[in-house]
């Protein structure tokens, strides 16, 4: 068998190789030297979990943290290239074939850190993989329910990194001030928290609305950030003296970046830490997190050129540091737990690759897919038969090659079912848009009902095998009341966009015909009118301006808009209340598209085109 190349394994396996072949090539001496090290580490880590747990809420500045920052020092050579690292890091590209001789260990006379990416690189993943260890194993903010970050370089070169946590415990709003602080530490009682706050915390004056307001509490924000407790110097806030542009500056709490006393303590690095208490910056924070690198679009000309691929070209900036970075093969994206798609089709809908060799074949036995796999599955395992579609991946994984579920070796047993364990992966079904009526009606069934082992028991309530989907939802008092309407409203609200809610409450208005629209409109129409406020706080460059009622009818004449589009129906006749605005944008708005064209130049167009038709299109005229 040949050897596996880098393309065909994974970042596991080639540690592990590299590993076993760093470990052959040491003395016995120096493999005794190696274990013992690791004892050491590892026993730290047993023994510091106690004290740091929940460390975040239980403050002391006389405790020296700064330990539990500790990433080791780069005394291990990688054995291809001769590069130093940190003990245990992955190999990358540098390691699959000893052909970057020309990367060195040290900085030579002269040089910065300017000079050596790859050292920048490396020490800021293990400052990372360390923040990390202390929220997500070590509990400093408590017990974490899942994770994300993603690391993103400024225009300078420099990296930084976007985390996000849930919480198993939600943080109480008293206890806000014992996490998040945003005024400057006693100089007397904290002097190293002092120095670290003022050297890194510090923000100038710019568009994210620095310097803020003084606030003596803690309160809840509208935007769904508290408004974090600033005192002013006459009410026992705190201020300090700093440089900048070559002057002395004095500073008061207004500047504060939010921080966490005890990660600052740690890492002595900007780390700008804020509590979530709302679903709308849940929202930002997921979107800003996942949106990738930043793009840019420009033109490249000629004489007398207009070639649209030459003159439109999608490019983006790559600073050395992110080079080195993605060279290195670091991870740019990482989040916990894993996240399975579960296909959602009708009987036979499915979507199937062919090629002229295997036409015959996949059409007479298409590849499983995630759906049919979960009715087999039904048919055979007794315990399968007693989960929902989207519980499956918790207890089963999904192969790939062999088109089928296999259940889980690691994790937690089930009580009652041997060799049955359960993780926390999470199993989400494909959203179904409301005008696929059937589909969109299984899909429900499927998020509802227990085991079902194929598509004709999925239909089949009490015995009577329904001849839709929707019969079925109905049987079973899922259609009840908007119940499903106000369900998917509920879901677009979280993780949609405001243009996207208005394109939805279009489509559902006028062509779903929901029982009560007014109600559904009075639950979601600020989620709907969302943008429409962004918007006129940016034209009125003021950050607090609340929602008006103009604002919910701006909202409802660009859902009519639509329904017209779609359906030719006014609110009204849609069992809604009309926005207010002039009679002649009640006409037709296809009319209104008639009206727009330039009779001359159609007349002009017919009369050069007219002599071109065949004899069948000019008997049609």
């Amino acid at each position: 068998m040949p050897r596996p190349t880098r393309g065909n394994i994974g970042r596991r396996t080639r540690h592990a190789n590299a590993t076993a072949l760093q470990r052959r090539s040491q003395t016995p001496d120096e493999r005794a030297q190696d274990n013992a090290s690791q004892r050491e580490r590892n026993a730290r880590k047993r023994s510091v979990v106690p004290e740091i747990m929940r460390a975040a809420f239980n403050y002391n500045s006389q405790i020296n943290y700064s330990m539990y920052g500790y990433i080791g020092i780069m005394d291990t050579i990688c054995p291809h290239c001769d590069a130093a690292k940190f003990p245990g890091e992955t190999p990358g590209m540098c390691c699959t074939n000893g052909k970057w001789d020309d990367i060195k260990n040290n900085l030579f006379a002269g040089q910065s850190t300017t000079d050596r990416h790859d050292i920048t690189a490396r020490v800021f993943r293990q400052k990372c993989k360390a923040l990390m260890d202390l929220i997500v194993k070590l509990y400093v903010f408590g017990e974490v329910r899942c994770h994300m970050y993603s690391i993103e370089w400024q225009k300078k070169g420099l990296p930084h990194a976007h985390i996000l946590i849930w919480l198993v415990h939600k943080i109480t709003p008293d206890q806000i001030d014992n996490l998040i602080l945003a005024e400057i530490p006693n100089h007397t009682a904290d002097p190293e928290l002092f120095q670290v706050v003022v050297k890194n915390m510090i923000h100038g004056p710019c568009s994210k609305r620095y310097p803020r307001q003084f606030t003596s509490d803690t309160i809840t924000g509208n935007d769904g950030y508290p408004l974090y407790r600033r005192r002013a110097p006459n009410d026992n806030g705190k201020t300090a003296t700093i440089r900048m542009h070559n002057q002395e500056v004095e500073v008061d709490n207004r500047w504060v970046v939010p921080y966490s006393k005890l990660l600052s303590k740690i890492f002595n690095a900007h780390i700008n830490v804020e509590y979530c208490n709302s679903i709308k910056s849940i929202k930002y924070i997921c979107k800003h997190v996942n949106k990738g690198s930043d793009m840019a679009i420009f033109g490249v000309a000629g004489d007398n050129r207009n070639d649209e691929i030459t003159q439109y070209q999608m490019g983006r900036y790559i600073s050395s540091n992110e080079a080195v970075w993605k060279i290195i093969s670091f991870l740019m994206h990482e989040r916990h737990p894993a996240v399975v798609h579960l296909a959602v089709h009708l009987e036979n809908g499915q979507r199937v690759y062919f090629n002229v060799a295997n036409l015959l074949e996949r059409a007479a036995e298409p590849p499983a897919t995630t759906l049919t796999a979960f009715f087999k599955l039904c048919e055979t395992d007794t315990f399968a038969i007693t989960l929902l579609y989207s519980e499956v991946p918790q207890y089963y994984t999904w192969n790939v090659s062999l088109k089928k579920f296999q259940r889980r070796k690691q994790g937690t047993a089930v009580h009652g079912h041997p060799g049955t364990f359960q993780t926390d992966a999470i199993g989400r079904i494909y959203t179904v848009h409301p005008n696929n009526v059937e589909c969109f009606y299984l899909r429900l069934l499927l998020v509802n009902v227990n085991g079902p082992k194929s598509f004709q028991e999925l239909r089949t309530v009490n015995g009577h095998v329904c001849e839709t989907y929707r019969e079925a939802c109905q049987l079973l008092h899922l259609l009840e009341d908007d119940a499903h309407w106000d369900s998917t409203f509920h879901d677009a609200s979280i993780s949609a966009h405001p243009q996207q809610i208005q394109m939805l409450f279009a489509v559902i208005f006028s062509t779903c015909m929901p029982s009560n629209p007014l109600e559904l409109w009075n639950k979601y129409k600020h989620n709907i009118a969302e943008d429409i406020l962004i918007r006129m706080r940016h034209h009125a460059r003021n950050p607090d301006l609340l929602i008006t009622l103009e604002m919910y009818n701006e909202a409802l004449i660009i859902i009519e808009d639509m329904c017209l589009r779609i359906a030719n129906k006014t609110l009204v006749q849609l069992g809604m209340t009309a926005p207010n605005r002039d009679m002649h944008d009640l006409f037709d708005c296809e009319l209104q598209r008639e009206q727009e064209f330039n009779s001359n130049d159609l007349r002009l167009f017919v009369q050069s085109n007219i002599t071109k038709m065949n004899i069948q299109q000019k008997t049609c005229i």
